[in-house]
């Protein structure tokens, strides 16, 4: 009944919390654009290994950061433990996932484009496009989390929460497979760039499939918010 009680309260929150961070697009986009530029170009196989995996790495290690802050922070800060602290928290969860319904994509006259305003999606766009050395991807690896942490603070603060619960290996175990879930996307992209498989099926894929994932995001954040509320907060 207590390992039940674990996987409801702690693990099975914390899995949901990492597929909700999985679900955004930013940092794929990103990736997608790179490499489908480096494809196009001559003897570019070999940079596009490194400046995927440097972009990969950099993704990594931003959420790696943020994460372990956050956990240092939520021990130093006594309240942080209490029901109040989760309130807020799950209260937070929500009003970021009905955020992602409503504002995640917008419609202009070119389509449906990620939230981000015109200039900084211009940017991006442009230095995603020039990025020839390793340092250059490494950074957008770090900045493509950095932009869209307004919507990814929410499952980090809450997955933080949860494994700050946890003790010893456990928490190794619950930091490493937050991270591996919340990455995972761009592991799959690195691994077809390895093989040189057409990223434009996985552009077209994400084109079509990009409001469901947009859904499926933000209602995840609404639930979990939700399920963490009657666990943490009402006792459920």
């Amino acid at each position: 009944m207590e390992m039940s009680s674990e996987i409801m309260q702690i693990w099975l929150p914390l899995i949901v919390a990492a597929l909700v961070q999985a679900s955004f697009g930013l940092g794929v986009s990103m990736l997608t654009l790179l490499s489908g530029h480096l494809l196009s170009a001559p003897e570019s196989a070999r940079r596009l290994h490194k400046l995927s995996f440097a972009y990969v790495v950099g993704s990594l290690l931003a959420i790696t950061v943020l994460l372990l802050a956050f956990m240092y922070l939520l021990t130093q800060w006594p309240f942080t433990s209490g029901q109040q602290f989760w309130a807020i928290l799950t209260g937070a969860g929500v009003g970021v996932g009905l955020c992602v319904l409503l504002f995640y994509y917008r419609r202009d006259k070119k389509g449906t484009r990620l939230w981000l305003p015109r200039r900084a999606a211009e940017y991006l766009h442009t230095r995603t496009r020039e990025t020839k050395h390793t340092f250059e991807a490494f950074i957008l690896g770090v900045g493509s989390i950095v932009a869209e942490l307004i919507f990814i603070i929410a499952p980090l603060l809450m997955a933080a929460n949860l494994i700050v619960g946890l003790t010893g290996w456990e928490q190794i175990i619950a930091v490493k497979l937050y991270l591996l879930i919340a990455i995972l996307p761009l592991i799959i992209l690195f691994i077809s760039n390895l093989g040189r498989r057409k990223i434009s099926t996985f552009q077209k894929w994400r084109e079509k499939n990009k409001k469901f994932l947009q859904v499926m995001a933000g209602t995840l954040l609404i639930l979990l918010g939700f399920y963490l509320l009657t666990y943490k907060v009402l006792g459920g």
